[in-house]
């Protein structure tokens, strides 16, 4: 008997919303971009060497996606989702105290080993609730990525033009250790700790294109990995990564050098991110109908184009247009990537599987920073925080 239908509310849409909220976790590390001329300012470091901070994070968090996978499948997502928001609230909140280099990296490394809560728990948890409608789901939950640096970006420069960059990592660091560890009480595995069947259960015989191709369901981990399906996807994976977190990371100071206002360089962030989360829910319902790797391609091939026109922008309107199309392309390559390891590997141990794509691809996210330091340099775009051009609206 489906059990689904006793209840008035299908649980797996609760477990949607604590996933997203999970996923907005990884917003804070956005908004890096914000703190940046803050910390050159008072610091005096060059912006490769700021840079290179993200780029440290990309390390850590690249482990911390695939063992956050582990622990999510072989203990559940409340356990894993409590221990990821103390490594996450302890280390931004340290970040007030740091007075050198070293310093930033360490507490930065304490508070990017929980990041790898914001992919893996998220995209494998709500698969197992599934099977129709996975897309939308999918979509829903990669979106709070978006939500967060939409809300996140202009917030942290609203708390660091009010109380200091130092209190505002206070502020951020203990907020979010109480929002994430109150959403982990929600957390459930699997509808069947609930007594329930995944959504769309009860039409898997007669539709099978909502389960994984017959013969590769449900793969273990260590089967996985040898697969060339699992190296091609980590291949693709490697160069969707290189450009987000460049992008991420230098727009802000990229647009500041070109004489746009702090606070509309900041807003360009959020609205990045704001606009992804219609492109994560879009594409993640267009690729359900086309396949999930269709949706891949166009996602890629539309922020490909829009990195040239980059390139040219020199002022705010070219900056907006940029990033409406770049916003929601690249959301649409987060929702489309965990629907395709899913669709391939099954969700036995999907945390795993999808950690260790994530993981292994994020050596293009641990070069892009540093890149697009280098190369806003070679651009005429200034080091030094004392020396931009002048802010206008």
């Amino acid at each position: 008997m489906d059990t689904t239908k006793k209840i008035p509310f299908f649980y797996g849409w609760i477990i949607v919303a604590t996933c997203f909220v999970a996923a907005t976790s990884y917003g804070l590390f956005y908004t890096f971009g914000v703190f940046f001329k803050s910390l050159q300012a008072e610091f005096g470091w060059g912006r490769a060497l700021t840079g290179s901070v993200h780029s440290l994070h990309l390390v850590i968090y690249a482990i911390s996606t695939f063992y956050f996978g582990r622990l999510t499948d072989r203990y559940g997502p409340k356990r894993a989702l409590s221990l990821g928001a103390i490594f996450i609230g302890i280390g931004l909140s340290l970040c007030s105290q740091i007075h050198s280099i070293w310093q930033l990296y360490l507490f930065y490394v304490i508070a990017s080993l929980g990041s790898g809560v914001t992919v893996s728990l998220p995209n494998a948890t709500v698969q197992k609730w599934f099977f129709k409608k996975r897309g939308l789901a999918l979509g829903l939950v990669t979106a709070g990525v978006g939500a967060g640096t939409l809300l996140l970006a202009p917030l942290s420069h609203y708390l660091i033009t009010s109380f200091g960059w130092r209190s505002a990592y206070v502020i951020i660091g203990i907020f979010y250790w109480g929002l994430l560890t109150l959403n982990a009480l929600a957390m459930v595995e699997h509808p069947e700790k609930k007594g329930l069947k995944p959504y769309g259960w009860e039409e898997k015989t007669s539709q099978e294109d909502l389960s994984a191709p017959k013969g590769i369901q449900d793969w273990p981990a260590r089967e996985a990995i040898k697969t060339k399906t699992f190296l091609l996807i980590t291949f693709i994976y490697f160069f969707t990564n290189l450009p987000i977190h460049m992008v991420m990371i230098h727009i802000v100071p990229y647009a500041t050098d070109l004489g746009i206002s702090k606070t509309f360089a900041a807003s360009a962030l959020g609205l990045i991110g704001g606009i992804s989360i219609f492109g994560r829910i879009g594409m993640g319902l267009i690729s359900e109908k086309i396949g999930w790797k269709w949706g891949l391609f166009l996602s890629c091939l539309i922020c490909a184009l829009m990195l040239f026109w980059l390139i040219g922008v020199r002022n705010l309107w070219m900056l907006s247009i940029f990033a409406f199309i770049y916003g929601y392309f690249y959301g649409g390559k987060i929702t489309t990537i965990p629907g395709l390891i899913g669709s391939f590997f099954g969700t036995r141990s999907l945390g795993e599987i999808i950690g260790a794509i994530h993981g292994a691809s994020l050596m293009g996210g641990i070069i892009g920073p540093v890149l697009g330091g280098i190369f806003s340099i070679k651009v005429g775009a200034t080091d030094s925080p004392s020396s931009s051009q002048p802010w206008r609206s």
